[in-house]
C-alpha cells in the first residue's frame, strides 16, 4: 500500500516553517564568510581567475526538517534529518608525547561545508567598502546620455521644426525671387538631433606595481592579489571608474590589464619614475575639477637609493594631485620600513600599509577603501 501526501502554503505552518530555516541557513552562510573573508580574499584560486567561481566555506550545521523514504515500511513520511557526523569530529581530541592521536572527551561542533559564489563573496567583501572622499559632483564619464542638436535639416517632425531659421530662409527666398507673404516647403527649417555622450568626469584609479627583480613571488602575489581585487570592487561598486595600469622597474611604462597582472619581474627599482608617469597622465588627461583621482603603489620598499630623495619629491606632488595616494609595502621578514615608507608615513595626504602575509591584503583594501573608524584600525 502506498500513500501519498502534499504540502500546501500555509498548511499547519509548514510552508512558513521551511521559510524561516532557509532564512536561518542564510545568515550562517553569510556569517561564515565574514569570518573567512581573509582567507577568501587571498585565496590562489580566485586570483588566477580560474573558470570555477565558487568557494567552499564551514557553517556550523542546521538541523533542518527532511523528507526521506521510510524503506521499513512504517507509518512515518518524515523525521528530522540528523547528519552522519553530527557526534562531531574534529574537535576535543588530543596527542600524546610519541604523536599519536587520541580521541577527545569534548563533544564536537556540527559542521557542514556549503558552496558560494565568488559573487557571494565580493558582496561580502565590498559592502563595508567605498571609495573615500568621493566628490559625486565628480559624476562619471559615460554615466548619462542627453539628446542634442547637431545639424539642420529640411525635413523632420514638428517638435523639432526651427521657427527662427525657417523665417530665415522665407525672408532670403522674398528678397531673391519675391513673392508674397507665407511659407513654403522649402522654406521650413528642422533641428537634427545625435545621441551625445554627457561631457562628465569621475573617477580615475591609477595602479601602479613594481616588477623588477627584487620583487619575488611572494611579494608579486600580494601585490597582484590587492590589485586583482581592488578592480573587482571597483567594477561592482562604481563600474565608470576609468583604471590606468603602470607598471615599473627602472623606468615605468604604461600597460593594457592582461599584461599588468601577467608581466614577470627583472631590473632594478627606480620608484620616482612610475610617479613621475602618473603625474604626467594625471596633469594631461585627468583634470582635477573633474576627476576624483586615486593612485597605488605596491612595492617590496627597495629602491636604488640616489633616488630616494626624487622618488619622496615626486610621491609628494602625486599626493597633491589625488584624492588618495595609497601606498604598500610588502614583506616576507621583519625588517624596518623603507625611507619611502618612513617619509610617506608622516604626510597626512598618504596612506600607508605593510603586508607580510596574506590575511594582509583584507587589511589592506579596508584600510584605503573602508570606513574611517575601520580604516584607522585596519
Amino acid at each position: 500500500m502506498t500513500s501519498s501526501f502534499s504540502v500546501s502554503q500555509g498548511q499547519d505552518g509548514v510552508a512558513p516553517l521551511f521559510s524561516a530555516e532557509r532564512r536561518r541557513h542564510q545568515a550562517k552562510v553569510e556569517e561564515a564568510i565574514r569570518q573567512h573573508l581573509a582567507d577568501m580574499v587571498s585565496d590562489e584560486k580566485i586570483v588566477v581567475v580560474s573558470g570555477q567561481r565558487t568557494l567552499s566555506v564551514p557553517i556550523p550545521e542546521l538541523k533542518e526538517f527532511r523528507i526521506r523514504f521510510d524503506t521499513d515500511s512504517r507509518e512515518t513520511v518524515g523525521q528530522e534529518g540528523r547528519a552522519d557526523h553530527e557526534t562531531g569530529h574534529g574537535s576535543g581530541g588530543s596527542g600524546t608525547s610519541d604523536g599519536r592521536k587520541e580521541g577527545g572527551d569534548q563533544p564536537g561542533v556540527d559542521l557542514e561545508e556549503t558552496e558560494v559564489s565568488l559573487e557571494d563573496v565580493q558582496q561580502a567583501v565590498f559592502s563595508h567598502l567605498a571609495l573615500p572622499n568621493l566628490d559625486l559632483a565628480k559624476r562619471s564619464r559615460g554615466a548619462g546620455h542627453s539628446e542634442q542638436p547637431t545639424s539642420i535639416g529640411r525635413t523632420g517632425v514638428v517638435s523639432q521644426w526651427d521657427r527662427k531659421r525657417t523665417l530665415k530662409a522665407a525672408l532670403m527666398r522674398r528678397a531673391q525671387v519675391g513673392g508674397g507673404l507665407g511659407l513654403e516647403p522649402e522654406d521650413l527649417r528642422f533641428r537634427v538631433f545625435d545621441t551625445v555622450d554627457d561631457d562628465q568626469g569621475g573617477a580615475v584609479v591609477i595602479a601602479m606595481m613594481d616588477t623588477s627583480g627584487s620583487m619575488g613571488s611572494f611579494e608579486k602575489y600580494l601585490a597582484k592579489s590587492f590589485f586583482f581585487w581592488t578592480t573587482e570592487f571597483l567594477r561592482q561598486k562604481y563600474p565608470h571608474v576609468e583604471l590606468v595600469f603602470l607598471a615599473h622597474d627602472v623606468r615605468a611604462r604604461e600597460v593594457d590589464e592582461e599584461t599588468f597582472f601577467h608581466r614577470g619581474a627583472s631590473g632594478g627599482t627606480v620608484s620616482s619614475s612610475v610617479y613621475r608617469m602618473a603625474i604626467d597622465i594625471v596633469d594631461t588627461r585627468f583634470p582635477q575639477d573633474l576627476y576624483n583621482i586615486y593612485a597605488f603603489h605596491f612595492t617590496d620598499g627597495g629602491n636604488l637609493t640616489s633616488d630616494n630623495g626624487s622618488a619622496v619629491a615626486s610621491g609628494r606632488d602625486l599626493a597633491s594631485r589625488v584624492t588618495l595616494f595609497g601606498y604598500g609595502e610588502i614583506h616576507d621578514t621583519e625588517r624596518n620600513p623603507s625611507p619611502l615608507y618612513q617619509e610617506f608615513s608622516h604626510l597626512p595626504s598618504v596612506g600607508v600599509v605593510i603586508l607580510r602575509e596574506k590575511d594582509d591584503i583584507f587589511r589592506a583594501m579596508t584600510r584605503f577603501f573602508g570606513r574611517p573608524e575601520e580604516a584607522r584600525h585596519a
